[in-house]
């Protein structure tokens, strides 16, 4: 994508990307109605025949943060937990891989939530590295008719390899440590938010070996 300031909203396995440049990739376009504001109802209906929508606009920020107004925020962490052996903790749920994660309970740091989440679902009890998230996602759905739009801050953890216990009341059929060559075949059967918070975990990985 040739665009620098840009957000990216994933609906399903669709994308939307807010951004002031048309994208190197082949993609759909929404263009702003009078008041420089996307309709979110148009951007759904649009997602239903494209993957790729391109939400052209000079200010990128402000149409992200006016077509926020139009979802409930809802507030989520989750982790990519390395071990000693650079073995990455995944989980299967709902017939995909996918990262341990949940939502941020009241009075909750977004770290805390990872963490938890991560004991919870996996039975592994982890530390945070760094004092920032490793990656931010934003994923959108329908809700009984109420349109949520969840941000998901993303913790690079570290934990010793131990045990794992899947927490099957939610889903969760396995939860396992992965090397990184599993964890790229898993990706053929995830989401693109994960994808993303893989590529980042490795590039940060890369950095640091060098």
């Amino acid at each position: 994508m040739s665009c620098r300031n840009s957000y990216t909203i994933h609906i399903g396995d669709a994308r939307v990307v807010i951004c002031s440049e048309p994208l190197a990739e082949e993609h759909a376009l929404v263009v702003p109605d009078a008041e420089c504001t996307f309709s979110r109802a148009k951007i759904v209906k649009k997602v239903e025949t494209n993957k790729l929508i391109a939400l052209i606009t000079p200010n990128p920020e402000l149409a992200f943060e006016r077509l926020k107004e139009q979802f409930v925020v809802v507030e989520a962490a989750g982790g990519a937990v390395l071990n000693e052996y650079d073995e990455l903790l995944m989980i299967r749920l709902r017939e995909r891989w996918d990262l341990p994660k949940g939502h941020v309970e009241a009075g909750e740091s977004s770290r805390e939530a990872a963490l938890r989440e991560v004991e919870e679902e996996c039975g592994v009890r982890g530390e945070t590295v760094g004092n920032e998230p490793l990656a931010e996602t934003w994923h959108a759905y329908d809700t009984y008719g109420r349109w949520e739009l969840k941000r998901t801050a993303w913790w690079q953890m570290r934990a010793a390899k131990s045990a794992t216990q899947a927490q099957a009341a939610e889903g969760i059929t396995v939860a396992e440590w992965c090397p990184m060559s599993i964890v790229e075949e898993h990706l053929t059967q995830s989401y693109r938010t994960i994808k993303e918070v893989v590529a980042a975990l490795s590039l940060k990985m890369k950095n640091c070996y060098e």
